[in-house]
Formats: structure tokens, C-alpha cells, sequence
């Protein structure tokens, strides 16, 4: 056999192929799948679940009566919306209650009292019209004197809001009308810092004053032998209209309630009930809107 020289080229081949054979006698009969050890992936590299939309928080609840408000678990904010009562006629008209908006911070899950007030009574012949509830004052009582008589009309309760004995929000009620022909004055709106006056019915007998922010509406003067003065409004609380053959409104209940009007004892109008004021003084405030009884708006976000 003749020897022939390798060239580098074949040379090279058949190296290769006994290296690539003994690769593949080393390989396992099965090719299993590799494994990662396990660890957390650097945070551009994670895959986050779908995350769920915020919960809206925001809901309005009317109260028409008395009650309590619990604050649901996600608000913080709730804007109070209050309306007091309006007062009871005689022979003249009756006081609107007042209004009043503000927003306060609140903490989930706490309790407020809500209490509405009442519109007061319209006068029964001789018989004054009772307060309405959260502090009217009555309407005055006829003598039933020589020239017949009538009695006033009771004022308007208060709406409020309370956080335990803290009052929040305080919204007046209007005064009650005074009575008799051909006409007794007209009841005082309810609220505003200030409750309006109410109106003079004739002679000398005048309504009752407006509640404030730091005491209540003074009581009207009587006219008349036999006429007695309205009684001068407190806090929470209205008057009690004045006595006389005509006979004075009773005063709107608010943060200072206003005052009893005058009675007259002569055959003339008596005095009329003075509005209650509302609170805080810093709130939104307008005077005479409410007929009927009142309302509380709670809105919460």
C-alpha cells in the first residue's frame, strides 16, 4: 500500500469528527427540559393580575324625618344640606324656613343625628297653633274679648345636624303669623346669621325680633288693657306669641330662636313671630325658601 501524505485539510476533518463522536456518546439516552431555580424577577420583569378600578365613593340620602346617618367606610367629605320648618298661619301668613349649606370633614363609620324640624300649627279659633317640633314657639291664646278673637300661629321648628351634643349645622325655622282682621302681621322668615323680624299687626304691638348668633329675637310689645307681650326667643328655641283679644305668632326655633309677636287687646292686628337664625356663620346661608316641614340632604364623597 502506498503511504500518502495528509494534507492540513483532511487532516482537520478527521479530528472533528472523533471529537463530535465522543460528544455524542456522552449525551443521556433522554434530553430532559432544563430547570430554573426559582426566584423573584426584578421588578421591570414581573407580570402583575389585573388590578380593579377604584371604588367610586358617593351617594346622597334625603331625610325627611328625624334620624341618624352612619358615614359609609370610604367617605371622608359630606356636604349638609338643611332646611327648617315653615311657621303656622292665623289670620295672616306664616314665616318660609330657612336654608343652609356647608361641607364638613367626616371620619368613616361615625354616627350623626339628623333631626328635621316641624312646621308649627295654624291657630284653632281661640286656641294658638302649637310650636312645631325642635323648637316653635306657640301661638298666643285669645282672650275672646269684646270684639271676638283669634290666636296666633305657631313658629316653625329648627333643623339640625349633630355630631354626639355637637351641633353642626342648625337651619331656622319662620315664625308664626299674628291675628286678626284685617290683618295680623306676617310671620319672620326663618334663617340666615340673623332671623327676620316679625311684622307689626297694628296699633302699638310689634312682632317679634330675629334670633342671632348669640341670642335669641326679643319679644314684641303688646297694645292694648288687656294685651301681654311675646315672649323673647333662646337657643334652640322660639318664643311664645303674646295674649289679646288678637293674639302674636309664636317665634322659629334655630341656633337662637326669635321672639313671641306682641298681642293687642284692642280690636286690631297683633305682632307676628320672629325668624330663627341658622349656623355656622361661615356656611351658606338664604332666608326663607321652605314651606311645610324641613329637610336634611346628607351628599358624601
Amino acid at each position: 500500500m502506498t503511504d500518502k501524505k495528509l494534507s492540513r485539510r483532511d487532516a482537520m476533518k478527521i479530528l472533528g469528527a472523533a471529537i463530535g463522536a465522543a460528544a455524542l456518546a456522552n449525551l443521556p439516552s433522554k434530553w430532559d427540559k432544563p430547570e430554573l431555580a426559582q426566584g423573584v424577577l426584578p421588578a421591570h420583569a414581573q407580570q402583575s393580575g389585573a388590578v380593579a378600578a377604584p371604588a367610586v365613593c358617593a351617594g346622597t340620602q334625603t331625610f325627611g324625618a328625624s334620624g341618624t346617618f352612619v358615614v359609609p367606610a370610604c367617605a371622608t367629605s359630606l356636604t349638609i344640606d338643611a332646611y327648617g320648618a315653615q311657621g303656622g298661619a292665623s289670620t295672616s301668613i306664616a314665616g318660609l324656613g330657612g336654608r343652609v349649606q356647608t361641607t364638613i370633614a367626616v371620619t368613616p363609620g361615625e354616627t350623626l343625628t339628623v333631626t328635621v324640624g316641624g312646621q308649627g300649627a295654624n291657630n284653632a279659633g281661640l286656641t294658638g297653633g302649637a310650636g312645631g317640633s325642635n323648637g316653635g314657639g306657640a301661638g298666643g291664646n285669645s282672650l275672646a274679648g269684646a270684639g271676638g278673637g283669634v290666636g296666633g300661629g305657631g313658629g316653625g321648628g329648627a333643623s339640625d345636624v349633630r355630631r354626639g351634643a355637637t351641633l353642626l349645622v342648625v337651619a331656622g325655622g319662620g315664625g308664626g303669623g299674628g291675628s286678626f282682621t284685617p290683618a295680623g302681621g306676617s310671620g319672620g322668615a326663618g334663617g340666615g346669621t340673623t332671623g327676620d323680624n316679625g311684622d307689626n299687626g297694628g296699633g302699638l304691638c310689634t312682632g317679634g325680633g330675629g334670633g342671632t348668633q348669640v341670642a335669641g329675637g326679643a319679644g314684641g310689645v303688646a297694645d292694648g288693657a288687656t294685651g301681654t307681650a311675646g315672649t323673647a326667643g333662646a337657643a334652640g328655641t322660639g318664643g311664645t306669641g303674646g295674649n289679646g283679644n288678637a293674639d302674636g305668632g309664636g317665634g322659629g326655633g334655630g341656633y337662637f330662636g326669635g321672639g313671641g309677636g306682641g298681642g293687642n287687646g284692642n280690636t286690631e292686628g297683633a305682632g307676628a313671630g320672629g325668624g330663627g337664625s341658622s349656623f355656622p356663620a361661615g356656611a351658606s346661608h338664604t332666608q326663607g325658601v321652605r314651606a311645610g316641614n324641613g329637610q336634611v340632604i346628607l351628599t358624601w364623597s
